[in-house]
């Protein structure tokens, strides 16, 4: 599978202008616009995200999945989460987790972080942007972020951005066809690599703090958590925050 690939030096963001541009012509599947700064990178919730100018990956693809219905849109953030996580096992780190929905940790450090936006028309999602912002050659984080980590502090080497981002775009291609064909192994796959699965960890949820257990994510992406009267709860992402 081929993809189109426009790098800009630096731009507003790169979900902005990929998303523009989608509205205005009609874009190959796999189309990617890259950057070396971005002016107002997007984290979630409207969150910024920190890199340094041409640093780190900052990107955003369009795919159109309308294999999948809306009920399935969060196959899409499982699908890019293990994809990241299966570029950095092959730079040889480990204790790679995905806390949900789809930020992806190091132990207790993020290093990557995912933006999805969707478009549902009928029965379908008719396209699908994912940004993906990656620390790789960051040394120092002035942010107010807590736990920022990049690929060179963990694992010091001389890394070419366009040819990790390249990289990383061929393992999303792969997995897409994985997708695809066995959405049950995303979904299998995704689930184990949970970051504080099964623990007991204290959360502030819109039924206050509470402390609960990570049991999975429900068909809906919902985040499930059991408390300690064994009663599970389903969260959406603004009605629950790790504490």
């Amino acid at each position: 599978m081929s993809f189109v690939h426009q790098h800009i030096e630096s731009l507003v963001s790169t979900n902005d202008t990929l998303w523009e541009l989608s509205e205005k012509v009609e874009l190959q599947h796999f189309h990617t616009v890259s950057t070396d700064f971005q002016l107002k990178g997007k984290g979630l919730d409207e969150n910024g995200w920190e890199s340094e100018f041409s640093k780190n990956i900052l990107f955003s693809t369009m795919v159109f999945p309308t294999f999948l219905v809306p009920s399935e849109a969060f196959q899409i953030s499982r699908w890019v989460s293990l994809s990241i996580i299966e570029y950095l096992k092959s730079k040889g780190l480990e204790d790679l987790k995905i806390k949900w929905p789809n930020d992806i940790y190091v132990g207790k450090k993020k290093i990557a972080g995912i933006l999805i936006q969707n478009s549902i028309i009928g029965s379908q999602i008719s396209k699908s942007m994912f940004g993906i912002g990656l620390n790789i050659n960051q040394y120092y984080f002035v942010s107010e972020a807590p736990n920022p980590v990049s690929l060179v502090q963990l694992k010091p080497a001389n890394y070419e951005i366009l040819t990790e981002m390249n990289q990383l775009l061929e393992i999303l291609q792969y997995n897409y066809r994985i997708l695809q064909n066995h959405p049950q192994k995303v979904k299998y796959d995704y689930h184990y690599l949970l970051y504080q699965l099964e623990e007991w960890k204290s959360y502030q949820t819109n039924l206050g703090t509470m402390e609960g257990k990570i049991t999975g994510v429900d068909e809906f992406g919902r985040l499930a958590l059991l408390d300690r009267s064994e009663q599970v709860h389903t969260f959406d992402i603004k009605e629950i925050r790790f504490l």
